[in-house]
């Protein structure tokens, strides 16, 4: 059965949010150079489960995947540079990011 992997950002209050991308946008030269990089890794581990069938991306909400095994084994597949930064935009930012899974 497919799962949908549902994304949710909560922002604290009286905070702007900011996306991830625009962030990075404001970065040291050097930093945004490393980030643009590793996103484009990213998009490029993304896109290849996309051409191989075990995504779908739902744009604005997440990803719906082929089924329970092929999120449990992929989820984790991250680049770690890009890792680095998202953790620095959330602790930076203070969102709170989250995902719900459910049966599609």
């Amino acid at each position: 059965m497919k799962i949908l992997q549902k994304f949710e950002y909560t922002w604290p209050e009286g905070v702007t949010p900011i996306l991830f991308q625009n962030w990075a946008a404001t970065l040291p030269q050097a930093e945004q150079d490393e980030f643009a990089l590793a996103s484009d890794r990213q998009t490029e581990i993304r896109q290849q489960w996309v051409d191989d069938g075990l995504i779908e991306k739902v744009p604005g909400t997440g990803y719906i995947w082929k089924d329970q095994a092929t999120f449990d084994v992929n989820k984790p597949v991250v680049d770690p540079t890009w890792q680095k930064y998202w953790n620095r935009w959330i602790e930076e930012t203070g969102v709170t990011f989250s995902y719900s899974i459910s049966e599609n």
